[in-house]
């Protein structure tokens, strides 16, 4: 069974996979205030979706769940994109998503390889801080057994 503390370990989880991308990463939703290194180097944000539990006996924890990791890249002036920040984000959420997945049985944790989607947008935060704003979406596998 999975139990309330597998979120905050999916969190751990995100930030471990994620650790390489970039110094500025935050969980759950974009910070409230941009530091100096956010709005230059820009920053990434975790999420963590409705965790599907298909476990089918005690003792064992097996489900997925579909996360998000957002990469905030700084918009050069008069709102060009920075490719090449934009470029070392994407390669380096890729390389990690790469590195995780497949059955990864140390942790419980791993990345189902088909399931990765991505997308862009445009955000603006606060006082006016302009983001192009690269998505990628990915099931996590909880597959976790205990001796109980």
């Amino acid at each position: 069974m999975i139990t309330d503390s597998t979120r905050i370990s999916l969190y751990g989880f995100l930030s471990e996979v994620f650790a390489n991308v970039t110094n500025n990463l935050y969980s759950m939703t974009i910070p409230t205030e941009n530091t100096k290194s956010d709005t230059v180097d820009g920053f990434a944000v975790t999420s963590v979706g409705n965790v599907v539990d298909e476990s089918e006996f005690d003792g064992n924890a097996y489900g997925w769940v579909r996360c998000q990791i957002m990469a905030f890249v700084p918009k050069k002036t008069r709102g060009r994109l920075n490719k090449e920040l934009y470029k070392t984000f994407e390669d380096s959420i890729n390389t990690a998503i790469a590195a995780y997945s497949g059955e990864n049985n140390d942790g419980g944790y791993y990345i189902q390889e088909d399931s990765v989607l991505s997308m862009e947008d445009n955000e603006n935060t606060q006082k006016g801080n302009q983001y192009h704003v690269f998505v990628k979406s990915f099931i996590v596998v909880i597959d976790q057994q205990s001796n109980s």
